[in-house]
């Protein structure tokens, strides 16, 4: 009987796997049975020390700007000025824009992910910088700083004169 290789070692890594799960759960369930006396702590696991800034990008509470997502993109709606160059070359479409919303609260690391014209993206990144203070995001009910991504929409009015 002739065994292809791949198959054969997909076979040997899912009975370890299983066979390491049974002996876990063994090993678990008579540690559980076992009384620790609180002088042994050597098969405890000592907390690491976090570093000082910690990025998150998933987190239990997540920034709120005051007012929530409407009056945010209402800010945004109605500071956005939309440059001549672009409105000259007739340029419409998205800027993808990433910021850090700190454990104050404040709009900082602004940058842009996707580009849409030069202008476009300088103007984008101005607008960001105006953001007022949003409520910080929580972690195990502390502030940490978070990353933030959001779309700057450019579009044209149908009114916009065509040269």
């Amino acid at each position: 009987m002739f065994v292809r290789p791949k198959l054969l070692l997909g076979s040997l890594i899912l009975g370890f796997g299983l066979t390491a799960t049974s002996a876990a759960q063994s090993q678990s369930s008579s540690q559980q049975r076992k009384k620790e006396s609180p002088k042994d702590k050597s098969d405890t696991i000592r907390s690491k020390e976090v570093e000082k800034n910690v990025w998150c990008y998933v987190t239990e509470q997540m920034p709120q700007y005051p007012g929530g997502e409407s009056a945010l993109l209402n800010f945004v709606y109605k500071n956005l000025k939309y440059p001549e160059s672009a409105i000259k070359d007739k340029i419409q479409g998205k800027v993808i824009m990433r910021f850090v919303v700190t454990k104050t609260g404040e709009v900082d690391k602004v940058g842009v992910i996707r580009s849409l014209q030069p202008d476009c993206d300088k103007e984008a990144i101005r607008v960001v910088k105006m953001l007022p203070k949003f409520t910080p995001g929580n972690q195990s009910g502390k502030p940490v700083s978070i990353w933030y991504t959001m779309p700057v929409i450019f579009k044209l009015d149908n009114n916009v004169p065509k040269n």
